[in-house]
């Protein structure tokens, strides 16, 4: 202990003690620090009983030289972490904001919500609308996260599973996009709206919702905006079996991947599970090209395009599925054969410090 500060001695006695924070309101001074005790509990003098002491708190004040736990305003001063957490969260909940303003609608019966982080603001807005408006719809998740997520907001969840079962089964359909839309985060986000997901190690649950989709919408800051994948976020995630993750691992090697590594969870490094009980190898790459610049890809020296890098890992035996979403969208898709994937988002919202939010597509 500090010998500079003072001690505090409460002898019990009977006398009416509650339950209050320990609040310092000020600095060790000569002054000495007056003892409030008050409350509602009754403690018999010497008792040593912890259920009847449990809820005795101390709260000390200083006569003088008070002072704030604030730290005062200099010039020139840095941004605290915290102000730049809270500009960070603002532009999330912007985005998501617009986005749900520019694309939700009251007929909409299934709904796509993603795993990202940002996406908590998409449901928040959704939420406003009301039971009249949500009550007849059912919210699609891609995790255990985001399932607790349209739970808490009193949104009724439909698994994709359920789902499935519950739209039926008729192979004469041309139609298989039966969530009306999808809103997700992403880790970054080119300027083909080509996007890497994973980060949170949901991203094959997150490319089934999407291929489901007629539309996917991606919401984020404008950190994740870059002209090239892989350019402030440095690895592509890939599901794997855990039995197979070491051979992954390798193979990745020979595919350009600097260092390729087993995600990790936790200071005891357990290797990260995912809702799939696989795990996740997180490879980092060169910066990659984009998909109109294939004439440059030289895979011996690591240069992909997206496009290219997806179709070659999962060509690797014991992966389930690469974080690259890429290729065609939605509306694309419909057009063309059932078969084709279409995980790229129709457009994107990127919410700004400034409190602007600029789109994509």
């Amino acid at each position: 202990m500090n010998p500079s500060l003072p001690r505090a001695v409460a002898r019990t006695s009977n006398r009416q003690l509650t339950s209050a924070r320990a609040v310092f309101r000020g600095p060790p001074t000569s002054s000495i620090p007056r003892i409030h005790i008050t409350g509602n509990k009754q403690v018999p003098q010497q008792s040593h009983n912890k259920e009847q002491l449990r809820d005795i708190h101390l709260s000390l004040t200083y006569p003088s030289a008070a002072f704030s736990t604030s730290t005062p305003k200099r010039k020139g001063r840095k941004p605290s972490m915290s102000s730049s957490t809270d500009l960070i969260e603002s532009a999330k909940r912007a985005a998501c904001r617009q986005a749900v303003a520019d694309h939700f609608n009251s007929s909409f019966t299934y709904v796509g919500i993603g795993s990202g982080s940002t996406v908590a603001y998409v449901v928040e807005a959704i939420a406003e609308y009301g039971p009249s408006v949500t009550g007849k719809m059912k919210f699609v998740p891609t995790g255990s996260g985001s399932t607790a997520l349209i739970r808490h907001a009193g949104l009724s969840v439909l698994q994709v599973p359920d789902l499935l079962l519950e739209v039926g089964f008729h192979p004469e359909s041309t139609s298989h996009q039966p969530i009306d839309i999808y809103f997700d985060g992403a880790d970054e986000v080119d300027a083909e709206l080509n996007c890497i997901k994973g980060g949170g190690a949901c991203h094959f649950q997150e490319k089934l919702v999407s291929r489901l989709s007629k539309r996917f919408i991606c919401v984020a800051d404008s950190r994740k905006k870059v002209d090239r994948l892989l350019t402030s976020w440095t690895y592509i995630p890939v599901e794997v079996s855990p039995m197979g993750a070491e051979y992954v691992r390798r193979e990745l090697l020979r595919l350009g991947s600097k260092d390729p590594k087993i995600r990790t969870s936790g200071p005891t490094f357990i290797r990260t599970i995912t809702d799939n009980h696989n795990h996740i190898i997180d490879a980092p790459f060169p910066t990659l090209l984009l998909n109109s610049e294939a004439d440059k890809q030289d895979p011996a020296k690591g240069l992909w395009t997206p496009d290219a890098l997806l179709a070659r890992v999962k060509r690797i035996f014991g992966v389930l599925e690469v974080g690259i979403f890429s290729g065609l969208n939605g509306p694309q898709v419909a057009k063309l054969d059932t078969d084709v994937e279409g995980v790229k988002p129709v457009k994107a919202y990127f919410g700004r410090p400034d409190g602007q939010v600029e789109t994509l597509g």
